[in-house]
């Protein structure tokens, strides 16, 4: 769990500190936001590619390069002396992330059945989740403490010595699994589905900072073509026996297809979510990123929770009774939470906004974990790197989206209002909350189509 931990920790703890970032090292607005978006670029292009070559090469050894590699980088981020060293060490430790973060599912997969599999996946589901808000408290922490020095240099360092420890650890209790079987290497498909995730991903990083122009309405026309250019391609190598970088047989299994049009709903939303968050507590509310960090603490505290819990209720109650709980569960609170926004503004109460969002954490925990486990529970262990691989980059690819239509959202609301600012960035946060309910309804109609067992 160490590697998905430190990804996910790493994303949330430099989005804090980006401002920080951005004054130290005199830094343009679009500078800034690159030090975020190539991060998430590096993280989910070459993802499908890492679990394959788990699947190929072993599992173990994917998680120790990566875990090397993301410390390295990591290091030479603490250190930089300008911009563009950050921006390239950044890019490529989303890379390294995207070498070891497909191996934590795809060994829980191969090694792992039953109730075991259950526990393992639930704590997935909380580490994934909880990282978030863990590491935007831990970045609010690191900012606050008056180091000598750039404070900022703190939440790489922090990620070099917890990279240390895990890739030590890897070393000696790692179980190492494979795919038995063809060892070649779908270079083909992975060009295609690379350039795909690039025409997808870089305007819905960039476009919001950039104004929009034509060429990232281009790529985006452009990504479905892509898209579908390599679907063909997979399905003429495995009509040739030849093995594919994602397995058509994969998207046949029901759970699994039916959990990836979950998943885009549910991190979607979720994207937007914290993306709102962040800039109308900060901006909009004038808090500090350690008040907003420690508001979102007793949810991240009880999203952890509750994940673990319904790992020992998954095998009694089973996935669909458990989802559907979850999304009526969090569609409910985020109406309320949306209307104490949306009536309060400036007087927002941040223990009334602490307590709400505990509820939406339940809800939430209650969607996530359980989602990967009815998604993995019929996929095969030859097929566990490339499933891994799909699940993840779609969560990285629905994260963008939901932060892109966050962004546009919030420049509707503030563009010709009348309205002060506190007020423009809690309307757009109450719009989002809706959305994210509505989203929430709709994802426990379709868990509804899953097994019942």
């Amino acid at each position: 769990m160490s590697a998905l931990f430190l990804s996910v920790v790493s994303f949330a703890a430099v989005g804090i500190a980006v401002p920080d970032i951005g004054a130290s090292l005199h830094a343009s607005a679009a500078e800034q936001s690159l030090v975020v978006s190539v991060y998430s670029l590096g993280f989910a292009v070459p993802m499908v590619l890492g679990g394959r070559l788990g699947d190929l090469y072993g599992r173990r050894r994917l998680f120790l390069v990566g875990m090397a590699g993301f410390t390295v980088f990591s290091l030479i981020a603490t250190a930089a002396p300008a911009m563009p060293v950050l921006i390239a060490a950044r890019a490529l430790t989303g890379v390294c992330a995207s070498a070891m973060v497909p191996q934590v599912l795809a060994t829980i997969t191969a090694s792992t059945t039953g109730r075991e599999r259950a526990r393992a996946v639930a704590l997935f589901g909380a580490t994934a989740g909880g990282a978030t808000a863990i590491g935007q408290v831990l970045g609010g922490v690191l900012l606050s403490v008056p180091l000598p020095g750039a404070p900022w240099r703190m939440v790489f360092a922090v990620s070099v010595l917890m990279g240390l420890v895990a890739f030590l650890a890897g070393l000696r209790w790692l179980p190492d699994t494979r795919s038995p079987g063809h060892r070649s290497l779908d270079l083909i498909g992975t060009a295609l589905l690379g350039a795909a995730l690039l025409a997808l991903l870089i305007p819905l990083s960039q476009g919001g900072a950039l104004g929009w122009p034509v060429w990232c309405w281009v790529l985006l026309v452009t990504a479905p073509v892509l898209f579908a250019a390599f679907w063909a391609w997979q399905h003429r190598l495995h009509r040739g026996a030849r093995v594919p970088l994602v397995p058509p047989p994969l998207l046949r299994l029901g759970s699994y297809r039916i959990g990836l049009v979950m998943a885009l709903m549910l991190q979607s939303a979720f994207g937007a979510f914290t993306f709102l968050y962040a800039l109308t507590t900060q901006t909009g509310l004038g808090w500090s990123p350690m008040h907003a960090a420690l508001v979102l603490l007793p949810y991240a505290l009880c999203f952890f929770a509750v994940s673990i819990w319904s790992g020992k209720l998954a095998p009694r109650f089973g996935f669909r009774r458990l989802l559907t709980t979850g999304g009526i569960v969090q569609a409910t609170l985020l109406a309320v939470t949306a209307t104490s926004v949306f009536i309060r503004h400036a007087e927002l109460n941040s223990w009334t906004l602490g307590a709400l969002l505990v509820g939406v954490g339940v809800g939430q925990a209650l969607m996530f974990g359980p989602l990967v486990g009815a998604m993995i529970a019929d996929v095969p262990p030859a097929f566990a790197g490339a499933a891994s691989g799909v699940l993840q980059t779609t969560q990285q690819a629905a994260m963008g989206l939901g932060v892109a239509v966050a962004g546009g959202l919030l420049g509707t609301a503030m563009a010709g209002s009348t309205a002060s600012a506190d007020q423009s960035y809690t309307t757009a946060l109450a719009i989002c909350m809706v959305v994210q309910a509505v989203l929430a309804v709709a994802f426990a109609l379709c868990a509804l189509g899953l097994p019942r067992r």
